[in-house]
């Protein structure tokens, strides 16, 4: 059984299955993810830990990238982390900040990891211009859409994400979490 990295086993504590999921990703990545679950189920802290592992594998410092991937805002140059400016992704930074970016080589280690938080508040226009690019990204490149309503995306999206399901939490993970982040 391959070891979980810490951020992974935090960020999922109350996410077994996305746990193994995201550990089998570490060992052999992807080109794209679908992070799909409820609001407050933890998947934007599971897209940051795996972002960090990722970023971490064949970088010059792997503990000094995923230290700067877990900060946020990151400052690591090949991470690039999309959130909608208001209610809809607009259209024009999807092309800049994700499409024409993810041909870049990486400007540190060996790859580049793309977030998209709040992926179904993403136009039809922008979900089909990103479609070349889930279907054929350059090697070192890798995509995570973070999404509480999947279903809003386009099939072709979905179709070509691996899917990483994590549940609702229950009234005490809730509040363990909410908790955590006050102190």
């Amino acid at each position: 059984v391959a070891t979980v990295p810490a951020a992974i086993e935090a960020a999922t504590a109350d996410q077994p299955a996305a746990r193994l999921a995201l550990a089998a990703a570490v060992a052999s990545p992807s080109h794209a993810y679908l992070f799909a679950g409820p609001t407050g189920s933890g998947k934007r802290d599971a897209a940051r830990a795996l972002a960090a592992e990722l970023l971490a594998e064949g970088a010059p410092e792997p503990d000094d990238a995923r230290r700067r991937v877990l900060a946020d805002p990151s400052p690591h140059p090949d991470l690039v982390w999309l959130r909608p400016a208001g209610t809809q992704h607009l259209v024009d930074e999807v092309r800049e900040r994700v499409i024409a970016a993810a041909s870049y080589r990486p400007f540190e280690g060996e790859r580049r990891v793309f977030v998209i938080e709040a992926a179904d508040a993403m136009a039809e226009e922008s979900q089909n211009a990103l479609l070349k690019t889930l279907e054929e990204p350059a090697h070192f490149a890798h995509l995570i859409l973070i999404s509480a309503e999947p279903a809003a995306l386009l099939e072709t999206v979905r179709s070509r994400c691996q899917r990483i399901r994590f549940a609702r939490l229950g009234p005490q993970q809730l509040e363990a979490r909410l908790a955590s982040r006050a102190s």
